[in-house]
């Protein structure tokens, strides 16, 4: 019996909350000012995408929730649907949904550098840095199931 963790429905859902905010923020837009809505788009759609990541980050639905945050940036700032956000991410001093996966699994391994094993338990020269094992997809299969 294979067992698979599949987080499609999350991420739909996760995707009709983040449209319904963006259709927010592009009706706020000319009601409220820059930081307001900087404020507004943290509190209410960053939060939304930080919940949970370190999960379903590495899913392939997650270029689904990316292609909104860069139409929700394009909103904020004012840009046309074929215009580059890349530089509103750095203007508005946020991350990619890619980026937040990769800062997420960071944070989980340092936080965690207890449950990893180092090079020196297995005899090598970088006996500091951590020990990347060899993964048989098998026996890990087995495990979770």
């Amino acid at each position: 019996m294979v067992c698979s963790l599949i987080w499609k429905s999350h991420i739909d859902n996760l995707i009709k909350k983040l449209s319904s905010i963006c259709f927010m923020l592009r009706k706020l837009l000319p009601l409220i000012n820059v930081k307001v809505l900087h404020m507004f788009y943290l509190a209410h759609f960053y939060s939304h995408i930080c919940y949970g990541t370190v999960f379903w980050g590495s899913s392939s639905s997650m270029r689904n929730v990316f292609i909104i945050q860069k139409r929700v940036i394009k909103i904020m700032l004012t840009l046309g649907p074929r215009s580059s956000c890349q530089e509103g991410f750095k203007k508005w001093d946020v991350l990619t949904v890619p980026c937040l996966y990769i800062y997420v699994l960071m944070l989980f391994a340092v936080k965690n550098l207890n449950i990893y094993q180092t090079n020196s338990s297995v005899h090598t020269r970088q006996h500091n840095k951590l020990h990347k094992p060899s993964l048989n997809t098998e026996r890990c299969l087995l495990f979770i199931c």
